[in-house]
């Protein structure tokens, strides 16, 4: 059954028992994602993050040398991976 189907059923379903309407598929998503976005600030601004982005983060470990003095640096460097040629 598609969504609106779906959606058409239960208007019909709730309309019959007298009750109010559902809300139209998508329709509170914008609310959803302001409580979230306002609830996660919050958050930070509680926990002392106040989002300030880079500042905020530790610092990444340095890429010089290890400090058993091999001289290799801490992160290898990744393979080179060839891309397939999809058809």
């Amino acid at each position: 059954m598609a969504l609106m189907d779906q959606y058409a059923l239960d208007i019909w379903r709730l309309g019959s028992h007298g009750q109010a309407p559902p809300p139209a598929p998508g329709s509170h998503e914008a609310r959803l994602l302001r409580a979230w976005w306002v609830a996660r600030r919050e958050a930070r601004q509680e926990f002392g993050s106040g989002g300030g982005g880079a500042a905020d983060r530790p610092a990444a470990p340095s890429a010089g040398p290890r400090a058993d003095g091999d001289g290799a640096s801490r992160t290898a460097p990744r393979p080179l991976r060839r891309r397939t040629r999809r058809a």
